[in-house]
């Protein structure tokens, strides 16, 4: 990375210092350090037509009376006694200063100017002699200078510029690490980046650049940070240490110290509760602290805090963490309270420590649930599955029994795929006498197993049993059914019980959370199916975000991500789609859960879409690799993938069979949603599947599903004018990338028709859409006017060629002789003016 920080997300700022400059002649660029005032200031006289004079005050001529510009003005200026300089020395510094005609005098870091050399700019400044420009840090200002404020970075503008920085783009974890450690701080986040790649923290892998492992400050980094910290006296120091080490911290633990506030040094929150102003300046007080001053400290707080009354929620967990990591932990129970607390705090990696912490004291029973589930969503299933199956066995209330049964069978169906086992788990659970409350929670455990696994008629026959017991299990019971309509295709249906159901789901958040989150579920995927893009990508958006700013389970970022992934593919965004997915897949030695097999299924897809057959090979192998015969459902994802990578190779006529094969099977499981889009896309692969598609669409009347109807019928039907009105129904959806093959197709029926007009203007359309796409190629888009005179069999042969098959590999996977294929491609070439394979690529959109 280069030295020089790239000027990114400033335009407003530049814009208007230049209109200032021009106007006023003179402006202030004010702003906390490190936010790229200079840089700024660089950028605005690189585009003054002008000469500029430069000056930059420092620490040390700031005792220099006019040391900042001693290079610029006489040498011999009498100075007064005091080294105050007399008016006459200051109108012949500034008149030395304006000699030459129209020039810029740029000042940098104003704030440190001496005092002669402040009179003289004031002079300057006051009679326009000459035109200004300044930095200086945030309070510093002078009359006559308009005041341009150069704050910290937004998130939005950080990520551009550390994807500037670093040459390409982040995934989603790293430009937060990023963004949270740099605060939007120019200088910060170049430093960062520099430390991190110095380390070998930050690397570029096919995701992106990724950040593992902690920040360490290093380096420039630290220096920096030294620099301010280096302000403090020795006992504002240890003060702001104290504070790094119990952040946030409420007044009657520790006063707020005013003096550290106004040095900038501290910040007390909306909730009266005081932090270290900026994240680095807390891990480098932490990193520089002494061991037995450290955990003096921990003990301090945990003292105080047990003195002034341990009440808030998150108290056990703050007295347990102090009290582990100064040495002071005694008690199993506390750390198991904590650990629980950290739990529902969605602190991970601090629920594992402390559950640990607690078992090795002795603790059994609740801590073991707490660390099974930590192990689970950590894609440890084996592991929590020896946690759980130890836990269980102990023995314990009734209420406990139940929590860790369930919690187990719900990791060896989702996590193991072992239906059997997780079957056998809750019919040990039931085997006791169990209150009825507990009885429905066992049963909607089993529900989304069956909702799996099983015919969706299952699932809603328990659901309606569910209803039918009223409180809790009603609650429970619609949300089955929202499930169960959305698998059904009955995407309206789905929507509406979520929005029925959401109060209730609200009333029992705290009992049962994973509720909500199965609501939003159904809710975001059901919006997406119907043709609400806008709609399911704000949600999706929101959703991910969330669960990266908070640090969640990486394996709770997938079904954000899939639904994000999928809508980029409708509307032609194939390298949007791998990168969304690719920052998700797990690492190749992870057994995946049944939601990262999904994934993989995605990536696929997304891969598939954008043309690289090789990648989407691999990451289909491993989705069926991982795939569970217990996940019905992800199998169907698994198999609309599976058509989508064959495509990519060129193969449609298997990816049509392919695909007409998984409407088959999802189709005798209920799951009519993955049928409609199986039927849709075998329809696209040249299959009529219009009949069982028009039937589907009629009883479920959402847009999407219309449109994938009347495009089946409009292409079985060969109708241009039909064609032409579905491109439409797409694009009013977002579906961009079906609106284009639908245009490309009506050009191409158009041209056959002999109405090269209309065939013109709707290649011409489709092109229009095509080009907000990013790398999208499907054989529906690459029916241009050239193309169109190949016939159904040139055309498969040129797609396998294009896919880099040999003719002998064509001839054996098409079954007929070498000799045929030769001569199909010779009479390819001749019909479309290329001489080879090389201009056959280019013509299909996928290069020489």
């Amino acid at each position: 990375m280069s030295d020089q920080l790239p000027l990114v997300g400033r335009e407003r700022e530049l814009r208007t210092a230049l209109r200032a400059l021009a106007v006023d002649g003179a402006v202030l660029l004010s702003g906390p350090p490190g936010v790229g005032k200079t840089r700024l200031a660089a950028e605005a006289l690189a585009a003054v037509p002008h000469p500029v004079v430069r000056c930059y005050a420092t620490v040390a001529t700031s005792r220099i009376p006019l040391g900042a510009i001693a290079s610029l003005v006489p040498i011999d200026l009498p100075v007064s006694r005091g080294s105050i300089l007399p008016s006459s020395s200051v109108r012949a510094a500034a008149e030395h200063l304006s000699r030459g005609g129209r020039r810029v005098l740029s000042v940098d870091d104003a704030h440190l100017l001496d005092e002669a050399s402040l009179l003289v700019l004031q002079h300057l400044v006051r009679h326009r002699l000459t035109r200004v420009i300044c930095t200086a840090r945030s309070g510093w200002g002078m009359e006559g200078l308009t005041v341009v404020g150069v704050d910290a970075l937004d998130q939005e503008r950080a990520g551009a510029l550390l994807a500037t920085a670093l040459g390409g783009p982040a995934d989603a974890s790293t430009r937060n690490l990023v963004w949270v450690n740099s605060q939007g701080n120019p200088l910060y986040l170049k430093e960062l980046v520099a430390a991190g790649r110095h380390s070998g923290a930050l690397t570029e892998t096919v995701r992106g650049w990724h950040w593992s492992g902690p920040l360490e400050l290093s380096g420039r980094l630290a220096e920096l940070v030294d620099l301010t910290l280096g302000r403090l006296a020795e006992p504002q120091r240890r003060a702001l240490e104290l504070l790094a080490y119990g952040e946030p911290l409420e007044s009657r633990l520790l006063p707020v110290p005013q003096d550290l506030v106004d040095m900038g040094f501290v910040r007390v929150g909306d909730d009266g509760r005081a932090r270290v102003a900026h994240p680095l300046y807390s891990a480098r007080l932490r990193a520089t602290c002494p061991t037995l001053r450290a955990r003096a400290h921990r003990r301090a707080l945990a003292d105080r805090l047990e003195s002034e009354g341990a009440d808030r929620p998150d108290d056990a967990v703050r007295v347990a963490t102090w009290r582990l990591d100064s040495g002071t932990a005694e008690s199993p129970d506390v750390l198991a309270r904590a650990a629980e607390h950290a739990l529902s705090a969605q602190d991970w990696e601090l629920a594992e420590r402390l559950s640990r912490a607690a078992m090795a004291r002795g603790a059994t029973l609740r801590v073991g649930l707490v660390l099974g589930l930590v192990l689970m969503y950590q894609r440890q299933c084996a592991q929590a599955e020896e946690v759980l199956a130890e836990t269980m066995a102990a023995g314990g209330d009734v209420l406990t029994v139940i929590q860790v049964g369930c919690t187990r069978a719900y990791n060896l169906f989702f996590g193991l795929g072992d239906e059997d086992a997780a079957v056998a788990v809750l019919d040990l659970v039931t085997a006791r006498e169990l209150p009825a409350e507990s009885e429905h929670a066992v049963l909607f455990f089993a529900l989304t197993f069956a909702l799996e696994a099983a015919p969706l008629g299952i699932a809603r026959l328990g659901g309606e049993l569910l209803i039918a017991e009223g409180g809790w299990a009603a609650t429970a019971g619609r949300q089955v059914l929202a499930f169960a309509d959305q698998f059904a295709g009955r995407y309206t249906e789905a929507i509406a019980r979520v929005e029925d159901n959401h109060e209730a789901v609200l009333a029992t958040a705290g009992r049962f959370p994973s509720l909500m989150s199965a609501a939003n579920g159904v809710r975001n995927e059901s919006t997406l199916r119907c043709g609400d893009l806008v709609g399911a990508e704000r949600q999706g958006a929101q959703t991910l975000a969330e669960v990266i700013e908070e640090d969640r389970w990486p394996v709770t970022q997938v079904p954000p991500r899939v639904l994000l992934s999928q809508s980029a593919r409708l509307r032609g965004r194939a390298a949007s789609a791998v990168r969304i997915t690719a920052e998700g897949v797990p690492d190749p030695a992870a057994l995946p859960m049944m939601w990262d097999v999904l994934l993989l299924a995605e990536f696929a897809a997304g891969a598939a879409l954008q043309g690289q057959s090789d990648r989407a090979f691999r990451a289909l192998a491993r989705a069926e690799a991982g795939l569970r015969p217990a996940w019905r459902i992800t199998q169907f994802a698994v198999g609309t993938a599976r058509s989508w990578v064959l495509a990519s190779a060129g193969r449609v006529n298997e990816a049509m069979q392919t695909a007409l094969d998984n409407a088959a099977l999802a189709r005798a499981h209920g799951a009519y949603s993955e049928e409609i889009g199986s039927l849709h896309d075998a329809a696209r692969f040249g299959a009529d599947t219009s009949p069982r598609l028009l039937e589907l669409a009629k009883s479920r009347k959402d847009p999407l599903t219309t449109a994938y109807a009347s495009h089946a019928q409009a292409r079985a039907l060969r109708d241009p004018a039909g064609l032409e009105e579905v491109a439409a129904a797409f694009t009013a959806c977002g579906a961009a990338l079906y609106a284009a093959e639908a245009l490309a197709e009506a050009s191409r029926l158009s041209r056959l028709h002999d109405r090269p007009r209309d065939a013109d203007r709707l290649e011409r359309q489709a092109a229009a859409l095509a080009e907000s796409f990013d790398g999208a190629t499907t054989p529906g888009l690459v029916v241009t006017s050239t193309l169109a005179a190949l016939t159904p069999r040139q055309l498969e042969i040129a797609r396998l060629a294009v896919a880099g098959l040999t003719n002998v590999e064509i001839a054996e996977r098409l079954a007929i002789a070498k000799r045929t294929v030769d001569n199909h491609l010779h009479t390819t070439y001749a019909a479309v003016g290329v001489t080879g394979r090389g201009g056959l690529r280019a013509l299909f959109g996928q290069g020489a």
